[in-house]
């Protein structure tokens, strides 16, 4: 079962403007907001569980991502430059 991400908290102080300035991911389970940090839902991703975001009624999964030994998530490539887990309102 793939989870849709509902929201997101960015740090505003942080050095980065692209998925890794996040610092919690929110998504419905069962009609309630479970708040993860980007690492969590990395480990979560590769241990097979799907999220996704819906931007302009489309679906865009995430995937695992890692630089630096910091491991985030980001949506994977899709027809638009702009960053839809970003686009996501803030929890």
């Amino acid at each position: 079962m793939a989870l849709q991400v509902t929201c997101v908290t960015t740090d505003s102080g942080s050095n980065y403007d692209d998925c890794r300035c996040i610092e919690t991911i929110g998504y419905n389970v069962f009609g309630s907001t479970i708040q993860k940090t980007p690492a969590e839902l990395h480990d979560r991703i590769n241990n097979g569980t799907d999220f996704y975001v819906k931007e302009n009624g489309s679906k865009t999964y995430l995937e695992a991502a890692e630089q630096r030994g910091t491991k985030y998530v980001r949506t994977e490539s899709n027809n638009t430059r702009r960053d839809n887990l970003l686009q996501q309102p803030s929890c």
